[in-house]
């Protein structure tokens, strides 16, 4: 894995266009980009995950890259018992599936939980285990492979910058590049696997990441922000009906923020699933997110930008959420 030494690395500030970024990623997919393992595939996907969660620098912390390397590898390894590496003659595992099989030992967890389940401490041990490990086996990895237009980084001082075009790029396409991803990472999963393993990895793959337990949100929005009443119907809610709804789906973001998550009551939820709401309900989100703010600095809220909730929304209408959705009472108002 050419790169895989580098301490550090700048992107190259140059005009670039779709069709060389197009050329770049492809190689990243095809087979002329080594891989022994399946890190480069799950490092790219914990960054397209957290684009949403860039400083207005576009920086993104090693904390924040592997703490999502980790959940989206613990059902991948714990629940579905997929390897992530090419066999070798000593049948030796991947530094992730070490941790995460270590992870299971240490913490006594006889039963697969959800990632989200496990205790805040447990977490950060883990994530950092994984960081300490896999970060110098792939951040100057792909940062090569991408031929030095993906990002900057710096390994001591645990950070990466992604290069302004890329950002745009990546959001333009996420869902090819997604798909893309999900793809050749199948392929490889499907090669160090056996059969039964290697059944549905793209259903597995898809859902690696995703969250069950939204309880955390509705209370926050419900008790702490007073959030009493449909976001998109104005419907009262009652305590023991209301839905956490992502406003810009979630197969787009693949991510929980709270400037992304609303109270719905069940109708509107079931009705809107996987739909981008009408343009006007991106401004009342807007004022609700900036009366958030002024109340409380809350922790969720910490890399909102109101320019990339405006970028996010019209991108996901790009990558074909065109169908804008809105409550049936309200469709002819």
């Amino acid at each position: 894995m050419a790169g895989f030494h580098l301490k550090q690395g700048s992107y190259e500030l140059r005009q670039v266009t779709d069709d060389e970024l197009w050329s770049v990623f492809s190689f990243v997919f095809s087979g002329r980009s080594r891989n022994n393992s399946s890190y480069k595939f799950g490092f790219l996907k914990s960054i397209i995950d957290n684009l949403c969660n860039v400083d207005e620098n576009l920086k993104l912390s090693f904390d924040q890259l592997f703490s999502k390397f980790a959940e989206i590898y613990w059902n991948l390894i714990l629940k579905y018992n997929l390897r992530q590496k090419v066999p070798t003659n000593d049948n030796k595992k991947s530094f992730i599936e070490q941790i995460l099989l270590g992870a299971r030992e240490k913490y006594r967890i006889d039963e697969i939980i959800p990632y989200e389940s496990l205790t805040a401490p447990m977490m950060l041990d883990i994530s950092h285990q994984v960081k300490v490990k896999c970060k110098t086996c792939v951040v100057g990895a792909l940062f090569e492979d991408t031929k030095k237009l993906f990002y900057s980084f710096s390994r001591k001082d645990e950070w990466i910058q992604i290069n302004p075009r890329v950002y745009e790029f990546l959001y333009k396409h996420k869902v090819m590049i997604e798909k893309l991803n999900y793809y050749e990472w199948a392929r490889f999963l499907e090669k160090v696997n056996n059969d039964k393993a290697a059944d549905h990895i793209l259903t597995k793959l898809d859902e690696s990441s995703k969250r069950n337990n939204l309880s955390y949100y509705r209370r926050i929005l419900f008790e702490e922000f007073e959030n009493k009443t449909c976001f998109y119907c104005g419907k009262i809610l009652k305590p023991d009906k209301i839905d956490v709804d992502h406003f810009v789906p979630w197969s787009f973001i693949k991510d929980d923020n709270l400037w992304n998550l609303v109270l719905a009551c069940p109708d509107c939820n079931r009705s809107k699933n996987d739909k981008l709401p009408d343009a006007r309900y991106l401004d009342i989100l807007i004022r609700r997110n900036d009366e958030i703010q002024v109340h409380a600095e809350h922790r969720d809220m910490k890399n909102y930008q109101q320019r990339v909730l405006r970028y996010v929304y019209g991108w996901a209408e790009m990558n074909g959420y065109n169908i804008m959705w809105m409550p049936n009472m309200l469709k002819n108002k």
